[in-house]
């Protein structure tokens, strides 16, 4: 099958690879990638993946609008994306250099380290957001408190983990978003901007996997996903605490997307409750969800917990 995969690629990119002996690591996560190595194990050539027509070829189109848009480096470079066999496809994109997220504490230590990287991380999101609002079919605008209350009825209706404070909560908030915001113009939302999908090194910060891009257009998603990965992947090897990662990830989101500081809980519950309802029914991310849901409850009762300035008092 390895050398399946090479064969196929020197077919669908003629010339990528040079070396006399390419080598492919397969990667199992959410569906199966292939890694082509052509002479440099620390990045590779290409990465291949199989599946059905509309899930790739919308991804070939996405990383295709955005790499005009987007500094060199910064997304993949999709090289081919064609039918295989038996109405499968095959996508191949550019491999990317960088450090992967289970390697980033051997580079950073300090407070002040993962404080700058965070820095670099959240301006290549800006990035990725000036090039979506660049293209209109990316674009909209939004009921905030609609879409809250709609995660919420979505997790009400899959059990009872949530207790009535959460709801409670979810009244209060949708109430406030309704009387101050209403509908606003928004962009589509990357859908998993975290840790896990960055690859970083010394001069740039690149995205990937942009299976759920455009899945939620709400403000400060991205900013929020990047935040709670920290505390996600790292094992508490990270110095800073979960309200110091979102105060440095959501801030310039904020300003950029006209959110008041008041409703930053009320976006987060949204990111929180549209994780849970992603995960149910997803064995491999069960532990996930507990461990959001015991973030939606702690947020209800505490949401000075996640932000400074918030009190705790229960609605009425």
């Amino acid at each position: 099958m390895m050398q399946d995969i090479v064969s196929l690629v020197d077919h669908l990119v003629p010339g990528l690879l040079q070396g006399p002996r390419p080598s492919v690591a397969c990667v199992c996560t959410t569906r199966p990638k292939y890694l082509v190595f052509d002479g440099d194990s620390t990045r590779p050539a290409c990465v291949v993946e199989f599946g059905d027509e509309l899930r790739l070829t919308r991804t070939d189109q996405i990383l295709s609008r955005l790499q005009s848009r987007m500094p060199r480096g910064s997304v993949p470079v999709s090289l081919c994306c064609t039918e295989f066999q038996d109405g499968r496809y095959v996508h191949i994109q550019e491999g990317l250099g960088g450090v992967p997220w289970f390697r980033l504490t051997d580079h950073l230590e300090t407070p002040a380290a993962w404080e700058a990287f965070l820095g670099r991380a959240v301006a290549v999101m800006h990035r990725l957001h000036e090039a979506t609002r660049a293209m209109p079919a990316w674009t909209g605008t939004v009921d905030v408190a609609a879409e809250l209350e709609r995660q919420a009825a979505t997790c009400r209706r899959s059990g009872p983990a949530l207790n009535d404070q959460v709801f409670r909560r979810v009244a209060e908030w949708s109430q406030a978003l309704r009387d101050r915001v209403g509908s606003i113009p928004v962009c589509w939302q990357h859908g998993d901007f975290s840790l896990n999908n960055l690859l970083v090194s010394a001069d740039s910060v690149a995205i990937i996997d942009f299976e759920e891009f455009g899945g939620t257009q709400v403000p400060l998603h991205d900013a929020f996903g990047l935040a709670l990965s920290v505390p996600l992947s790292q094992d508490g090897r990270c110095p800073l605490s979960i309200r110091e990662c979102i105060a440095e990830c959501v801030e310039q989101a904020r300003a950029d997307e006209g959110i008041e500081t008041a409703h930053l809980p009320s976006l987060l519950m949204h990111h929180l409750l549209w994780r849970i309802n992603q995960c149910q029914g997803i064995e491999r991310r069960s532990r996930l969800r507990e461990t959001v849901l015991g973030w939606a409850r702690e947020l209800a009762d505490a949401p000075e917990a996640f932000f400074a300035g918030h009190a705790a008092t229960a609605p009425h």
